[in-house]
């Protein structure tokens, strides 16, 4: 059976899933929505799909969720979704809504998983130590290894979201009404030294360099590439990210969140 991952990583999580799933899978192609969003017409043409992708305020990405409007699966038999974030499934909506996407096409998904990894929202969060940091990286790695075997059975399988009704409507109210102004948060200090790395990993092209410095415009999906992959630690998001560590995953470089643009 022919497969494909489409994913969306900015720190490297989800990226990291897609190529250990991938692996373990065998015959598995792995595309990134960021480089595909501009297509106007995107066809999977694999009998099995799934969509890799991190938890934004306790949802889908919009730039994921237009790519799963706008992709085209009639060939498709098996789906599945896996999303990571910082807490797992207790604060999330995600799989509620890809289930919502999936029915505006007439089709269900098949599977849906969540991976707790570290979060790298730092304006709400500190980055742990580094070895309760690696401690929880190894068990997502165990739950890595049960979601492909999980795949590979193509069985039906959904895990549950408790609380998914009052934070899909958070959800929808940041990505309405907070999201269109939140690039207005970030600045870079006197630490800058202009090299460009965060106009190249940010995956809807959102920042330009003017004068020699970063200039964030109105497209920005919040997810803090910029901020983490900074050589210089130059760039802040609002008043609660100075001083807190930066993070990517260990097995992710910044080279590789740049080729998947």
């Amino acid at each position: 059976m022919k497969r494909t991952i489409y994913y969306f990583s900015a720190t490297g999580n989800s990226l990291h899933v897609s190529k250990s799933i991938a692996e373990i899978l065998g015959d598995c192609a792995l595309l990134s929505i960021p480089s595909l969003r501009q297509c106007e017409t995107i066809t999977a043409d694999s009998e099995m799909v799934g969509f890799v992708f991190p938890l934004y305020y306790f949802g889908i990405p919009p730039m994921v969720s237009e790519f799963i409007q706008k992709i085209r699966m009639e060939k498709v038999k098996y789906s599945f979704v896996v999303v990571t974030s910082g807490m797992g499934r207790h604060v999330s909506s995600a799989l509620r809504q890809a289930d919502d996407l999936f029915a505006q096409k007439g089709r269900h998904l098949d599977a849906g998983f969540h991976v707790a990894m570290i979060s790298s929202y730092i304006p709400l969060s500190d980055i742990p130590p580094t070895e309760k940091m690696h401690q929880k990286l190894a068990k997502a790695d165990l739950k890595i290894q049960e979601i492909a075997s999980t795949l590979l059975s193509e069985k039906p399988f959904r895990e549950a979201e408790p609380f998914r009704v009052p934070l899909h409507a958070y959800h929808k109210f940041w990505k309405n009404h907070q999201l269109p102004h939140v690039h207005q948060k970030f600045f870079c200090t006197s630490s800058c030294t202009s090299c460009g790395t965060c106009e190249k990993v940010c995956p809807v092209n959102n920042i330009r360099m003017k004068d020699n410095k970063p200039q964030w415009l109105e497209n920005c999906q919040e997810c803090l590439a910029c901020l983490h992959f900074c050589p210089a630690k130059s760039i802040e998001f609002g008043g609660r990210t100075k001083g807190r560590r930066r993070y990517h995953h260990p097995k992710v470089s910044v080279a590789d969140i740049i080729r998947s643009k």
